[in-house]
């Protein structure tokens, strides 16, 4: 592929982040990479780090809406700060309708996955959450519709998905800025796996010390891998939007499912 440095500000052409879901350009580096020092990629990831910390052992549900959305503001101050594109962090408003069907296809197969889940009884026993048994049916709503979608989707994918990836993808290849993005982004579910899996019904099997090293190194490296399944989609529709819906669906569906299995079947 001929390549040259784009016209407009970033390291990459528009036209060339609209291609960059294909195979054959994840391992094309900018043609003149980012030179600037590294300071402002720790301070996002220290931002990070400190956000989880806080979030998950310190706040109270209720507050995590306000906390991660300041936190997310923070880091798109200091991201645009460092030079940091629109279009580099897949947040380009024009391309918004893009993330919109892209997305929305990933909530339909998701639905439907969640529909044939619950039908078998086998894999519907996985829904008897406690975190939805011992909670009133309006607190399950708002974590599925309000807190899932703004604290936890949206935070999440504008932070890793835009601002880390965006920021690594000055200096090197696709690939290796969607393995570091996945790489924090399985980092930052330690906790919470840590957190919750007193609570599932599938935390039975990690019991004692070796059992929390697993499912965290479980954790690791299966948000690793939606991590790159996220940014994938975030290529395909050069937009946050779609792996912020496919997020949503992801989460906020299987709690709704987990609903309807306890308040409905019984």
């Amino acid at each position: 592929m001929s390549r040259k440095a784009p016209t407009e500000p970033g390291t990459w052409s528009l036209p060339e982040l609209d291609r960059m879901w294909h195979p054959a350009t994840w391992f094309l580096r900018p043609v003149d990479p980012h030179r600037g020092h590294y300071g402002w990629e720790i301070l996002i990831l220290v931002l990070g780090g400190y956000a989880n910390i806080i979030a998950n052992r310190f706040l109270d549900d209720f507050w995590h809406l306000p906390f991660n959305l300041g936190v997310m503001a923070v880091a798109l101050v200091i991201a645009r700060r460092a030079g940091v594109t629109w279009s580099e962090m897949g947040l380009r408003t024009d391309r918004v309708p893009r993330g919109l069907v892209v997305g929305g296809i990933v909530i339909a197969v998701i639905g439907l996955g969640m529909v044939v889940a619950v039908a078998i009884p086998f894999t519907r026993e996985l829904f008897y959450d406690d975190r939805v048994i011992g909670t009133p049916v309006w607190e399950v709503l708002a974590d599925a519709l309000v807190r899932i979608p703004l604290a936890t989707a949206l935070f999440e994918e504008v932070f890793f998905r835009g601002i880390v990836f965006g920021m690594f993808l000055r200096r090197t290849a696709p690939f290796w800025a969607a393995t570091a993005s996945a790489f924090f982004f399985g980092l930052w579910h330690i906790l919470p796996t840590l957190e919750t899996i007193e609570v599932n019904p599938a935390g039975d099997l990690f019991n004692g010390a070796i059992g929390l090293i697993v499912a965290g190194a479980g954790a690791v490296l299966g948000t690793m891998a939606a991590g790159y399944g996220f940014t994938w989609l975030r290529l395909v529709a050069n937009s946050t939007v779609a792996p912020w819906l496919a997020h949503i669906g992801t989460n906020s569906t299987a709690m709704l499912a987990a609903l309807f299995v306890v308040h409905v079947i019984g």
